[in-house]
């Protein structure tokens, strides 16, 4: 999935599944619904028994931000911990009607016109644009988190 805003890793650590929960519970802290966020915690979500959905703390605006959900599991080798990144579910809902909008207009340019002329790249570019504009975002965003995550949980990443 390296071309689309989704996220699939597995990360493999020597911790038991109660000590990852303490680190996880150490960095993140419960969503606040209010405008002058003041935070001392990375995360901000809601960590359960052996799952948790969480997403960074930042100090601007990305509508872009990875959703980060997870479970951990034990296993032979160690604590295994599948993490999910993905797009908040409004977010993808408005990128689907933007570009189902870009490829209606597209698909009635190229109806209507007989040769390529300038219409036709209005469209492309827009398409261009909010792909370019979701990936940057998402991917400059989860890119640090799987390090975070990789660093407190001391452990290695076995399937990206």
């Amino acid at each position: 999935m390296k071309y689309l805003p989704f996220e699939r890793i597995i990360y493999r650590t020597n911790l038991s599944e109660q000590e990852v929960i303490t680190r996880l519970s150490g960095f993140v802290e419960p969503k606040k619904f209010s405008f002058g966020k003041t935070s001392t915690k990375e995360y901000e979500g809601s960590v359960n028994d052996n799952s948790f959905e969480i997403n960074r703390i930042i100090s601007n605006r990305n509508s872009f931000l990875p959703q980060i959900s997870g479970t951990i599991q034990k296993n032979n080798y160690g604590t295994q911990i599948g993490v999910t990144m993905k797009l908040h579910v409004f977010v993808f809902l408005f990128l689907v009607g933007w570009c189902g909008f870009a490829m209606l207009f597209l698909i009635s340019v190229c109806m209507t016109q007989q040769k390529v002329s300038g219409d036709f790249f209005g469209p492309i570019l827009m398409l261009l644009f909010v792909y370019g504009l979701t990936m940057l975002g998402f991917k400059t965003e989860s890119k640090k988190s799987k390090e975070f995550l990789r660093k407190s949980f001391e452990a290695e990443i076995i399937n990206e």
